[in-house]
């Protein structure tokens, strides 16, 4: 045993009421003195013991993280090195920095933390899901627990009882169960870390995983009551049990209401106040000490509280956005260090009892182990390849459902001081828990890989659509801002019962105050939602494109939706809503947003630019990015045409841009003029490859259109170089309503030479990037057009 935890004093009974003269340990190793609760030591070590914690954990995670291995194992490591008795040196320094003595205020420092983890949880856990969860999810749940349970239980009936006592055999029953469990948390958490929270299988997981989680929260409930049973007889057990459910009424039926009483008094689009926020905050620590008053964990009490909570804006973002940082960034550290620190890894080498002979406690231990693991990772493979799910699909859903992480040793930890389990199994614990947390999310991030979905095989962009061919676009909005302009150049593409136009309108809004993201289909959708600040933007956006429907008259069918995800990760929802729907093209808004007068920049939100990026990259189709300087606000009609100027060079990305432009030829309002630049070493016009043949084949189109039409003008510009073109785009474009261009990527021609290097919007292209500039396209939009990567494309 380490010699920093000796006589351990099991916390859980402070929590029980016990007399105050008994020196106590926290669940995780901390010692208390239940006669003096203000801390025996100064403040310097207590800040010594943080900095080390943090600065360990830091530098860890910083190498571990190269090779995907999640911060959760950095934590533990930290706590294993601390705990672990490699020489008596060693032992002795760290005894004397985090010994029983010193660690009062780190142990309540860290429970106060797990306490707010679990309300923090609670908070972000839509309970809604359960109602709607679809059967596949619900059967994965349920089997990932009851499966592991029976063939453990069968296992410790038939086999391990023939080795061991029966109060071996009780402690590994309980320990049963707890290994058969799917904690919610950590699954969260394990997806969110791997980026694929709200992709399909993530969905699906974590539907899973709150499953799995009512059967937690029963086992809690059973626990604490049966202990309460044996300890204090039935009447208190009772006593126990009509508190929790007068509770539970009491967080239903009062506390609830109150809840969406204040969310109602919040102005649309802005979050709870502060005072309102902390008083929900304490009123979940007085739950954390009425759970302890009524024999139950301290965690129950936020938890269920949490649970109440509206996920989501504005009172859950409120609160979410308060505690977010401290407890992850500040508490978890510390939680799981000083959880590890009880574990001294020279214990595992100890599988013989005192008079020499095999522990058969540890050997059944392990046994055990390996069974509920392997039950459930085979279990939970069953339903996907029963519904002819690919191998590496129901392999990569396996993964997650058996994820271990902080539920996990946090109860141990618990169950250590609980039934006094010997060192030796509580290391072993601890260690295959490490090790499973560590290798699963490995594993998954190598098996499962959303972006080959993506991968296009089927081309799908504007120059082969056929003609009289419904046009599919996906069209992304942020704010207000972006509505208009939207409409504005789908209005310009001339949405007819001939050339009709399928608009699919997602409304991204970021992931904050919920654990699970949430896609929404408006036409599918029953009920709104009054109580979410957002929903007044989601409404205004379905009513001005159900009105822009209306004035088209046939010509455009619009489908609205709402995906609520983290930043990082909107691309999945954006790029398959586009390969489902089979559209054409994605319009997504630029970064920058100006004033109304586009002089002058408010905002530049990088987190959206680096969201369009990764959509270039991975986009099924077309790509579109629409920079708008200043609102649009023009009338379509004979007297006040809108115009369009086309920039071309040459290139697959030009060609889809003129594509674009042709379809706003058949707009009667609308007058296009497309410039062509050529190279001074060209001027005869020489084809030299097959691109400069396509690009030949579709100019002449245009040229014979202009001597049939007269509203479309070709314009060709010899240029010697970069600079020269710059010149002449500047002279060119102020006098136009929209400008579209190729984005044509990290490619320089002679038109080009020079401007590459001085790109500061590579996802613009070089033309693109020049005309984003405050003052390149004066007041014009411009619209940047990407053709679609293949994966046939070199």
């Amino acid at each position: 045993m380490s010699l920093l935890l000796k006589d351990p004093i099991s916390y859980h009974n402070i929590c029980m009421n016990l007399p105050p003269q008994v020196n106590s340990e926290t669940p995780w190793g901390l010692h208390i003195n239940a006669t003096n609760l203000l801390p025996t030591y100064d403040l310097p070590l207590f800040q010594m013991q943080l900095f080390i914690i943090f600065f360990a954990t830091f530098l860890f995670h910083s190498f571990l993280s190269r090779l995907r291995i999640p911060r959760f194992t950095s934590m533990s490591i930290v706590g294993f090195i601390i705990g672990t008795t490699f020489n008596e040196t060693w032992a002795e320094k760290m005894k004397n920095l985090f010994g029983p003595n010193s660690q009062e205020s780190l142990g309540l420092f860290s429970a106060f933390g797990y306490i707010l983890f679990f309300f923090y949880i609670g908070v972000k856990t839509d309970m809604s899901v359960v109602l709607r969860t679809r059967k596949s999810a619900t059967s994965i749940g349920t089997a990932a627990v009851m499966a592991p349970f029976l063939c453990g239980i069968t296992i410790l009936h038939f086999n391990s009882a023939k080795y061991l006592d029966h109060e071996h055999v009780r402690m590994l029953g309980f320990l049963t169960g707890m290994l058969c469990l799917t904690p919610y948390p950590v699954v969260s958490s394990v997806l969110n870390d791997l980026k694929i929270l709200n992709s399909e299988l993530g969905r699906l997981g974590l539907s899973s995983a709150l499953v799995s989680e009512m059967f937690s929260i029963f086992l809690n409930v059973t626990a604490a009551l049966t202990r309460t049973l044996s300890k204090y007889g039935v009447k208190e057990a009772f006593i126990c049990l009509a508190a929790a459910v007068l509770f539970v009424f009491l967080v239903i039926f009062t506390i609830r209401p109150i809840l969406f009483w204040i969310i109602k008094q919040t102005p649309e689009g802005s979050l709870v106040s502060d005072h309102c926020v902390y008083c929900i905050i304490i009123v979940a620590l007085l739950t954390a000490y009425a759970s302890h008053l009524f024999q139950f964990y301290s965690i129950l009490g936020p938890y269920i509280l949490g649970l109440a909570i509206p996920e989501g804006p504005p009172l859950g973002t409120a609160i979410i956005k308060k505690i977010d940082t401290f407890v992850n960034g500040v508490f978890m550290p510390i939680f799981v260090t000083t959880c590890a620190i009880r574990v001294d890894l020279t214990d595992l080498f100890n599988w013989t009892t005192k008079n020499g002979s095999l522990d058969n406690f540890m050997v059944q231990t392990l046994v055990i182990i390996l069974v509920t693991v392997t039950a459930k990772f085979v279990v939970c493979m069953i339903h996907p390849l029963w519904n002819k799910m690919p191998l590496n699909y129901a392999l990569s859903l396996s993964l997650i459902m058996s994820s271990k992480g902080i539920v996990e040793m946090a109860a141990y930890s618990l169950i250590k001081d609980m039934m006094e389990i010997p060192d030796n199994v509580f290391a072993l614990l601890m260690v295959c828990m490490m090790i499973i947390s560590t290798i699963m999310p490995m594993l998954l991030s190598l098996l499962y890989d959303p972006l080959k979905k993506y991968a296009g095989y089927t081309r799908r962009n504007m120059m082969d659509l056929g003609r009289n061919t419904e046009l599919r676009v996906l069209t992304c909005i942020h704010g207000d801002e972006n509505i208009l302009s939207t409409i504005k150049l789908l209005e310009a593409t001339y949405p007819t019962k001939e050339d009709p136009i399928c608009a699919f309108v997602l409304h991204l809004i970021e992931l904050i105050g919920r654990a699970s993201p949430i896609f929404i289909s408006h036409q599918l959708q029953k009920k709104k939602n009054k109580n979410d600040s957002n929903s007044y933007l989601s409404e205004n956006l379905v009513d001005a494109f159900n009105n822009f429907e209306k004035e088209v008259n046939g010509g455009l069918t619009v489908n609205a939706f709402t995906a609520v995800s983290p930043q990082e990760m909107m691309y999945d929802d954006i790029c398959t809503l586009a390969l489902d729907k089979l559209t054409s093209l994605i319009i997504l808004p630029f970064h920058r947003k100006w004033s109304s007068d586009g002089n002058l920049i408010e905002l530049e939100d990088e987190s959206l630019r680096e969201l369009n990026y990764r959509i270039m990259e991975r986009a099924p189709c077309s790509v579109g990015i629409l920079i708008e300087k200043a609102q649009m606000t023009h009338i379509f009609s004979s007297e006040t045409p809108y115009t369009v100027c086309l920039l071309f060079i040459g290139g697959k990305d030009d060609r889809e841009a003129l594509f674009v432009a042709k379809r706003m030829m058949k707009n009667p309002h609308v007058r296009l003029t497309v410039v062509r630049f050529i190279a001074e070493s060209n001027r005869n016009g020489d084809i030299k490859d097959w691109e400069g043949m396509l690009d030949r084949e579709l100019l002449n189109e245009i040229i014979m259109i202009k001597h049939k039409v007269g509203d479309v003008k070709y314009i060709e510009k010899s240029v010697k170089d970069g600079p020269e073109t710059v010149l002449k785009i500047r002279s060119l474009v102020s006098e136009y309503d929209l400008v579209i261009v190729g984005r044509q990527a990290g490619v320089e021609s002679a038109q080009t030479c020079g401007l590459l290097q001085w790109s500061e919007y590579p996802e613009l292209g070089v033309l693109g990037d020049l005309l984003a500039s405050t003052d390149a396209a004066g007041k014009a939009s411009v619209f940047v057009i990407q053709q679609q990567r293949t994966a046939t494309d070199v």
